[in-house]
């Protein structure tokens, strides 16, 4: 699960570029806001693998 939650990171880094962390952040909120505990760990998850990636050296 964690490995198709990475591609679930990637893919809004590939879409959205740098708003790609706030989506997903707007996204936990969203299903936090309706109680839904397991949807907001998994786009908690995704919003920190978001920035952990963010965070890394570019090759180039």
């Amino acid at each position: 699960m964690k490995e198709n939650l990475r591609q679930i990171a990637i893919s809004l880094i590939t879409q959205y570029g740098d708003e790609a962390q706030t989506i997903a952040m707007l996204r936990a909120a969203e299903y936090a806001a309706i109680l839904n505990s397991v949807e907001w760990a998994k786009w908690e998850e995704i919003s920190l693998l978001i920035e952990t990636i963010n965070q890394q050296p570019h090759d180039g």
